[in-house]
């Protein structure tokens, strides 16, 4: 047998021994893999590296070191010597008496010795009518509170050269100001949580006490549910372990409420966690409801019912709260008793508050809910039903034994979706939240209305915490998810049932009928004149409808301009977006090798899932703004080359197509993968380059794919504002923030009117996407129903 002669490659032998086929790397595996790079580093950037800097700008402190001194000039008509403030302390020298130099330490006077002084925190040495150095261990982050932080010593020293340097850096000619940051640890973690006087290695200890504790009990009641486990061998033995972790999490837990005072941003944590459970229990209940009208009863308009729970994806979540005012605010149709004609319908739900966010909430996470329990009630297998019957089974009983077991995964992953869009939403609690806070508002004032950015970002962390326990939960479920239909599954038809169907057809009618009166309040809120005196006193006001709102005269936000420029970034987030994912989830699923590669692309891919859009965009803030990068433990400091993207409209692109990442990259994975994998091994074996193969053989089949792609991120970028609140400018206004800025205002008609505009622009562009979409499968698909 002659000898292989493989230089590289591999190489395969017939059956006789003798050489058949070398493959050798080519330099489109090189190409792909360079690619899958670009796509990594493009999520990198996206996605981890902003992650990074929100949790550095929680655990860390910027603090001003100011130095003022007065020139040979001033110094002969004034007493005043020197000032330097450093870490929120105020080191004050002055000449009194024409001799004798006074120190003042916080506006206090300080007794000094041979030229050196000390307080608590603060170091001080002068000689010469002049300060010569100060040391601060302990920050005052407000000089108004006496409250202090211990950090790392922060100096400033005067040199023999006679200039400034503060820590070890000179201060430029003709600066006097520098910010020097400290790490904090989880001191604004313990601010926002109202704990004083105690140490973090304690507070460390008893959370890691709760958590192993619960974690534990967790574990042991896994035990008792499942007997056939072999821990569990003496369920007494097994109670008195749970008794013990009990008692010892309920101490840990009063251990800490030792040291908690009363806080309202504390309490905000709680709120939103209120507003996702209520929510989440509505919203699926009465998505299952709907699906199952639709899918397994034979009533009347399911198509019309389907079109319906689709609308709230085309609007803005402002729009439910808005017309939420306009039905239940204090001057609402129904509050009033469709303004005193029919006073015995006077409702009032005092709307401003959590009913008033939580029945937003419902409308806003209904369409998701209800997609996935529709899916899930169509995988199912009309054999088991038929099984059920002939063993007896009542309806209750297969219900819970057939129904409920077969989409179990999709109700879970129902019920995650709802509990994450609800607990993260900022649009609709804006709008009718009142004065009850949740996180997500508790971000926006924080950034916005105090420019605590530090609080910012640990507000954002702890919304954080919860989204991405949701999602891995999710990730574990749909892991564990087996396959409910098989080659021999029959699909399920519905008989027909006249009480049944009428009960579900007036359980859908009614909920349809909610959804449609949520946008038709918003429109017909944007045509009366003034509200509510057009219709309450018309021999005042004759005129009742106009489209002045329409016009934006006379208020904020940017009117057309920011329409306009909506219509522009979510286009080009369309076409940017469809483009980078659909390419991206190829390049992942059909290279072969690089499997370390792709696993950390896909990876990638998958964690802005878990990222609410306030949290995005407080990351882009950090990011994009700062001058300089660095690498981390090295000291090493290099230019930042994305600075120049801070606020363009390239910052808002990239951010909406992060935000909207994980969805579209998913589709378009679902899409890839229903192509025969002979595709691109005949195309291999012909030597076609593989973005031939791509363009001429992918992307036509996946068409319908790339179109609904495109056309959910254009949807999702007019519809969003808690990605881009942070993040846009006077020179590019957005329609969705100008919402929030006219509703801030209190000109909500406009507010309503401009709603209603990104209600019909989404409704458009995915009427022509379905037009386009259609025409195209008939033109190029119909091999696929021969």
């Amino acid at each position: 047998m002659k000898k292989l002669q493989n230089t590289g490659g591999f190489a395969f032998l017939s059956k006789s021994g003798t050489q058949r086929v070398t493959k050798k790397s080519s330099s489109e595996d090189w190409m792909r893999r360079l690619l899958i790079a670009l796509a990594c580093f493009w999520l990198l950037v996206g996605v981890i590296l902003p992650l990074l800097d929100v949790v550095d700008r929680a655990t860390h402190i910027e603090l001003i070191v100011k130095i003022e001194e007065p020139t040979e000039a001033e110094k002969a008509e004034d007493d005043f010597r020197g000032q330097i403030d450093i870490a929120g302390h105020a080191v004050l020298l002055m000449r009194e008496d024409g001799k004798k130099d006074v120190l003042y330490i916080d506006n206090n006077p300080v007794e000094t010795r041979r030229g050196k002084a000390e307080v608590p925190g603060v170091y001080v040495e002068f000689a010469n009518e002049r300060l010569r150095r100060i040391v601060c261990d302990l920050a005052r982050p407000d000089p108004v509170v006496d409250e202090v932080l211990p950090i790392e010593p922060v100096e400033a020293l005067l040199t023999p050269q006679q200039r400034w340097l503060v820590n070890d850096e000179l201060l430029p000619p003709g600066e006097n100001l520098v910010l020097v940051e400290r790490f904090i640890g989880m001191a604004n973690f313990f601010e926002y949580f109202g704990l004083k006087g105690i140490s973090q290695g304690r507070t460390f200890v008893a959370l890691g006490n709760i958590l192993l504790s619960i974690t534990l009990i967790g574990f042991f009641v896994w035990t008792l549910i499942r007997p056939t486990v072999p821990f569990n061998q003496n369920g007494m033995l097994t109670l008195a372990i749970l008794l013990i972790l009990a008692f010892q999490a309920f101490r840990s837990i009063e251990f800490l409420t030792q040291y908690m005072e009363a806080s309202g941003l504390a309490q905000s944590v709680w709120n939103s966690m209120r507003v996702g459970l209520y929510t989440t229990t509505i919203a699926v209940t009465l998505a299952f409801l709907y699906a199952y009208g639709i899918h397994r009863t034979k009533m009347f308009g399911k198509a019309f019912f389907r079109v319906v729970a689709m609308i709230p994806l085309f609007a803005p979540t402002m729009l439910y709260g808005l017309s939420l005012v306009y039905m239940f605010g204090n001057k609402g149709v129904i509050t009033t008793g469709f303004f005193d004609y029919i006073p015995w319908l006077a409702w009032d739900i005092d709307l401003y508050g959590l009913k008033g966010i939580v029945i937003a909430e419902v409308v806003f996470t209904f369409p998701p809910s209800f997609m996935i329990m529709l899916v899930a009630l169509s995988n199912t297998d009309a054999r088991l039903y038929e099984a059920s019957e002939s063993l007896g089974a009542g309806k209750v009983r297969t219900f819970f034994t057939v129904t409920i077991p077969s989409i179990k995964f999709g109700l879970l992953s129902a019920i995650f979706v709802a509990f994450t869009l609800s607990f993260t939403d900022f649009g609709a609690p804006k709008v009718v939240g009142g004065q009850f806070n949740i996180l997500a508002v508790d971000i926006y004032k924080q950034v916005i209305g105090q420019q605590n950015f530090g609080m910012g970002a640990t507000v954002s962390i702890i919304l954080l915490i919860p989204t991405v326990l949701a999602f891995v939960a999710d990730r574990i479920v749909q892991r564990r998810a087996t396959a409910v239909v098989t080659a021999r599954s029959v699909p399920f038809v519905p008989n027909t049932s006249f009480v049944r169907d009428t009960v579900y057809g007036s359980i859908c009618t009614l909920i349809a009928a909610f959804i449609l009166l949520m946008v038709f309040m918003a429109g017909v809120a944007s045509l009366v004149k003034i509200w509510p005196y057009a219709f309450t006193n018309p021999e005042r006001y004759p005129q009742i409808w106009t489209l002045k709102h329409y016009l934006f005269d006379d208020v904020g936000g940017g009117g057309y301009a920011a329409f306009w420029n909506s219509i522009k970034m979510a286009a080009l987030t369309a076409v940017f977006g469809a483009v980078v994912t659909f390419t991206s989830a190829y390049l992942i699923d059909k290279t072969k090798g690089a499997v370390f590669l792709r696993r950390i692309a896909y990876f990638l891919s998958i964690i802005p899932l878990a990222l609410p859009g306030l949290v995005i965009g407080i990351a882009y803030i950090f990011f994009f703004n700062k001058t300089h990068l660095n690498i981390p433990f090295t000291g090493i400091e290099f230019y930042n080359p994305f600075n120049l993207l801070y606020g363009t409209m390239a910052i808002l692109i990239i951010c909406n197509v992060i935000h909207f990442y994980t969805v579209s990259f998913l589709t378009a994975t679902t899409a890839i993968r229903q192509l025969d994998k002979e595709f691109e091994s005949v195309a291999e074996s012909m030597a076609v380059p593989f973005y031939k193969t791509f363009l001429r053989v992918t992307v036509p089949v996946c068409f319908p794919a790339i179109l609904e792609i495109a056309v959910f991120y254009f949807v999702s970028s007019m519809a969003t504002v808690s990605a881009v609140i942070f993040l846009y400018t006077s020179d590019n206004p957005l329609a969705s923030v100008a919402v929030i800025n006219m509703d801030d205002a209190g000109d909500t008609a406009p507010a309503a009117a401009m709603c209603m505009l990104i209600v019909f622009a989404n409704v458009v562009v995915r009427s022509l996407a379905e037009l386009v979409s259609r025409r195209f499968k008939r033109r190029t698909q119909g091999w696929r129903a021969r």
